[in-house]
């Protein structure tokens, strides 16, 4: 008997296989591994959040910050509400001395007062956190 399974389930199935790989790495602190599973996700699911804010996690673990800073800037383009990217974002433009108000146009006209307020209640990042999918 044949079981017939459709190429979206597998990939999904692989995804999630990934996903928790990249979580182990990181909670490991092999944070170069855990950017080659992020990318792998990324690569089969463009939209994850949650891997790129992992990507962004481990970056800066590494102290590779431009490559931080790209992967949550990229995050906050496609879910501007997105706390954990704009957090460390605006630490990372901190560390980096630039400009916040940088980080104030991409979040497409939402107040920087309600920005503030956002940032200061996410202190660190949750890799386990539920990030839509």
């Amino acid at each position: 008997m044949e079981m017939n399974v459709s190429k979206s389930l597998v990939r999904k199935e692989l995804a999630k296989r990934w996903k928790d790989q990249a979580v182990e790495l990181a909670l490991l602190g092999r944070w170069d591994e855990a950017v080659q599973m992020n990318a792998r996700v990324l690569e089969l699911f463009p939209e994850d959040i949650g891997a790129r804010n992992r990507l962004g996690k481990a970056y800066t673990e590494l102290g590779q910050l431009e490559e931080a800073v790209a992967a949550y800037e990229e995050s906050l383009k496609r879910q501007p509400s997105n706390p954990i990217a704009r957090k460390n974002l605006a630490d990372l433009y901190a560390m980096l001395k630039k400009d916040p108000q940088t980080l104030a146009s991409m979040l497409d006209g939402q107040e920087e007062e309600e920005e503030d307020d956002d940032v200061e209640e996410d202190e660190e990042i949750d890799l386990e956190a539920d990030d839509g999918d």
